[in-house]
């Protein structure tokens, strides 16, 4: 029983074989074959430019459509014509759809890598403006082996002045190196002058270097790589600020100029502050910021812990404390146990959290771009159903002759069936072929984005199993399933109809 089953499907998969592909040796002649070479040899050159490279946006390109030329050849060369149309749809969807999920999980990596990078993967507060108590949080939870690194910091909103290099001896404010002396700015008599430049509201985030190093990506961050250059005031030397680098264009500074610092006295959250003019200081550039976040690297600027506390608050207190952790995705789990530990008056937030709204947009537009680009698939599966009546009209012969010797109507549903998933498996494996090949070129490309428009500066891309196995099960899918009317069309063709046709 078992031999006559394995023969049955033998001579199930010999018919549909001979149904799918094309007959003989018959084929595109010279002039295709001549076509076919140089459109392997472009797609060869276009990629390996690429991998060499090559900063233009042509050969990529030219590899591109060099590569589903040599692929719609082939499928003309080999398949029969209407099942060679249907092959090549389904691949071109199936590879269109794994390229765009790519670029946008591409999208979800670099933002999540971005704002951990920022921020941490968990952030620890207190309610209120006393989170004094950041050292003993700092040795608790730093030694924990889920933990890379604990960073306090400080954050505030500031006004950035760009200012003149004059030198040392006019410093207008009377600070210390700290540049935390607050004075009435009204009552100043000899200020610097200043440029042209219009002030700059930043956002401005004090850290202290030897902590912030462990968080992944933060000295990075800087384009000199070394974060210790961020330094606090002493005897010699002015505070130390690094600025990103949007923001320095905008100001219209470069390494070893000055700027000044405005924060807002309403900023220590009490009644008499708001009596007290702004406290100010002078800080030097000495680096710039590059997050890769075009909003962040025209509004961020990095000083040191200690400078930031005499600047924004006057003590010795901070906005809240940064995790970085070995696992980003218990973020979640971490941050309600440091919350239970801490007691009440503490707030926990994840990285998720943080750019939560960007992520569900971005996941929002991942959808709908799947969803359009899946019917693609959906019209080379139509292509196949049509290619596959036209099939069955001219094989009734064929299809007679089966059920004359012995062929029943399940078999002839098999037959059919088998060609449309013999015809899915190809376009896939077509489709997994290309995707990978045009999400290969994404990658080494980095085709340059806008700043201004995109969140980050180049096109990514990271493709996951997820991303590559769901486009090829829709593709397979959806071919079974449009084969199946057509199959069941076939089955119950009259034996006699096309036995008097022939």
């Amino acid at each position: 029983m078992a031999v006559r089953s394995s023969r049955r499907w033998a001579l199930i998969a010999l018919v549909a074989r001979r149904m799918l592909l094309r007959e003989g040796r018959r084929g595109p002649g010279k002039t295709s074959r001549a076509v076919l070479r140089v459109a392997v040899v472009l797609a060869l050159a276009g990629a390996a430019a690429t991998l060499l490279g090559v900063r233009a946006v042509t050969p990529p390109l030219v590899a591109g459509v060099a590569s589903l030329v040599a692929v719609g050849l082939l499928c003309a060369r080999h398949l029969m014509p209407a099942v060679a149309v249907a092959v090549f749809g389904t691949g071109l969807g199936c590879a269109a759809l794994i390229t765009v999920l790519g670029v946008t999980s591409g999208f979800e990596r670099e933002l999540v890598g971005r704002l951990s990078k920022i921020g941490g993967h968990v952030t620890l507060t207190e309610y209120g403006l006393d989170f004094d108590e950041y050292p003993q949080v700092v040795a608790r939870w730093g030694p924990d082996p889920r933990v890379l690194a604990a960073s306090p910091f400080a954050f505030s909103t500031a006004a950035v002045v760009p200012l003149k290099q004059n030198g040392p001896e006019d410093r207008p404010d009377g600070a210390g190196p700290q540049g935390h002396a607050p004075e009435d700015m009204s009552q100043e008599t000899h200020t610097r002058p200043i440029d042209r430049n219009a002030p700059v509201i930043a956002l401005v985030k004090g850290v202290d270097p030897a902590l912030a190093a462990g968080l992944p990506g933060t000295a990075a961050m800087l384009r000199a790589g070394d974060l210790t250059k961020v330094r606090p005031g002493d005897v010699r030397h002015g505070p130390a600020i690094a600025l990103g680098s949007r923001l320095a264009e905008r100001l219209g500074v470069t390494v070893g100029d000055s700027v000044r610092l405005v924060v807002p006295a309403e900023l220590d959250g009490t009644a008499a502050a708001m009596m007290r003019p702004p406290r100010h200081g002078e800080y030097e550039v000495v680096d710039l910021l590059d997050t890769g976040v075009g909003d962040y690297d025209a509004s961020l600027a990095l000083v040191h812990l200690s400078a930031a506390q005499a600047l924004f608050f006057a003590e010795r207190r901070v906005s809240g404390v940064e995790f970085a952790l070995q696992e980003p995705d218990s973020a979640s789990a971490f941050a309600q146990e440091v919350v239970a530990a801490m007691g009440e008056g503490f707030r926990a937030t994840t990285w998720e959290q943080q750019g939560e709204d960007v992520l569900a947009g971005l996941r929002q537009i991942r959808a709908a771009v799947s969803l359009v680009l899946g019917l693609l698939e959906v019209v080379a599966a139509t292509a196949l159903l049509a290619s596959l009546l036209l099939l069955v009209r001219r094989k009734r012969e064929e299809i007679a002759a089966l059920m004359s010797l012995g062929a029943d109507s399940r078999a002839i549903f098999a037959v059919f069936e088998a060609v449309g998933v013999f015809a899915g498996v190809l376009g896939t494996l077509i489709g997994v072929g290309l995707g990978l090949a045009f999400g290969w070129m994404v990658a080494v490309f980095r085709y340059p984005l806008d700043p201004e428009v995109y969140p980050v500066d180049h096109l990514p891309f990271a493709l996951s199993w997820i991303d590559l196995a769901g486009p090829a099960a829709a593709a397979l899918i959806i071919c079974a399933l449009a084969s199946g009317p057509v199959a069941l069309v076939a089955s119950r063709l009259p034996l006699l109809a096309g036995l008097g046709r022939a």
